[in-house]
């Protein structure tokens, strides 16, 4: 079996329509609020906290780019939703452009200081699978977030 760049980059987009969705649902006004009673991250500072993960993993570890993340600011991140949707089109444009570059990657650009795969070793595979994994789960995060805010409306 294998996974494709194009299986992974066509997931990655569905994930983040779903984002953009939950984004243009909460609008401005809601976008930078705190999900009452959870002490949980905003919305917006959960997207960058997607954005970021998917900088560093795929950017970052897989492609070799260099990377100013700072982990923690990202959860104190505030902005727009038009910020939010500039962002992540960036971000898939980028995806796009490194493509070449993911595709010739045979091994990641420095050892990750997180948890092991399962199987084993890290691999190029295993941080693209991670990469999205953090996308995903963290979409199901902001759809709750964004359904805690909504809910008294």
């Amino acid at each position: 079996m294998t996974i494709t760049l194009d299986d992974f980059e066509v997931f990655c987009r569905r994930s983040f329509d779903g984002v953009l969705a939950v984004v243009d649902r909460l609008g401005d006004e809601l976008i930078n609020q705190h999900p009452p009673h959870t002490g949980g991250s905003t919305p917006y500072a959960l997207v960058t906290h997607i954005l970021g993960a998917c900088e560093w993993w795929v950017g970052h570890m897989v492609a070799g780019d260099e990377s100013h993340r700072v982990r923690s600011d990202e959860f104190a991140a505030s902005g727009s939703v038009a910020e939010l949707h500039a962002a992540i089109a960036d971000w898939l444009a980028l995806l796009t452009d490194r493509r070449p570059v993911l595709a010739a990657a045979t091994e990641l650009t420095e050892i990750p200081k997180t948890q092991i795969p399962l199987a084993g070793e890290w691999t190029v595979g295993a941080a693209l699978i991670h990469a999205y994994e953090e996308l995903a789960q963290h979409l199901g995060h902001l759809e709750v977030t964004a359904d805690l805010l909504l809910a008294n409306r």
